[in-house]
């Protein structure tokens, strides 16, 4: 399953690919087959939104793998759309949670497509691609969100590049074990 994922990978995304191969402490883990056309199709109708042949070649590699010992995964339950309720549909509680620590609401991520569990920062925060002004050049710009904060920041304005630098970022860029 894993020699099958690299090879695909290798042919869409082979930078990636690459350094997958030549840094072990990545741990590739949770390697699942990848989508099929059918499910490919499914999946955009049931979006409602056309998804960049970069993402497309990219579930075509793997449905889901892991990284890092579950720190970045790629995953069946994505992608998904942030969406939330309203402020006043929210509990109590969670309207004060919300005054407290930032006054804003929805979060800066609404509306935004995630496609990936990346804890860079701290558990719980994501990657996503910003669907707002739709495709440009048939790329959607790679978002972080930090869920604490909450906030936003552009990480890469396609897939390849985000694919190619983030397992350069200084958080993964460490010798050791990240568990």
């Amino acid at each position: 399953m894993v020699d099958d994922f690299i090879k695909r990978m290798k042919a869409a995304f082979p930078d990636f690919a690459n350094k997958l191969v030549e840094s072990p402490q990545v741990g590739l883990e949770q390697v699942r087959p990848p989508i099929s056309e059918v499910d490919l199709n499914k999946l955009e109708t049931s979006l409602g939104l056309q998804l960049p042949e970069s993402y497309k070649s990219f579930l075509r590699c793997a449905r889901q793998f892991w990284l890092f010992g579950g720190i970045v995964q790629f995953g069946t339950q994505h992608p998904f759309f942030h969406e939330f309720e309203p402020f006043d549909k929210l509990p109590p509680k969670q309207q004060l949670f919300v005054k407290q620590r930032s006054g804003r609401w929805p979060p800066p991520s609404q509306g935004m497509l995630c496609f990936a569990e990346f804890f860079m920062e701290a558990d719980g925060d994501q990657v996503l691609f910003d669907v707002s002004k739709g495709l440009v050049n048939d790329e959607y710009p790679i978002m972080y969100y930090d869920h604490e904060t909450p906030s936003v920041r552009r990480l890469a304005d396609t897939l390849s590049q985000f694919l190619t630098e983030f397992l350069d970022y200084p958080a993964f860029a460490l010798e050791g074990d990240f568990e």
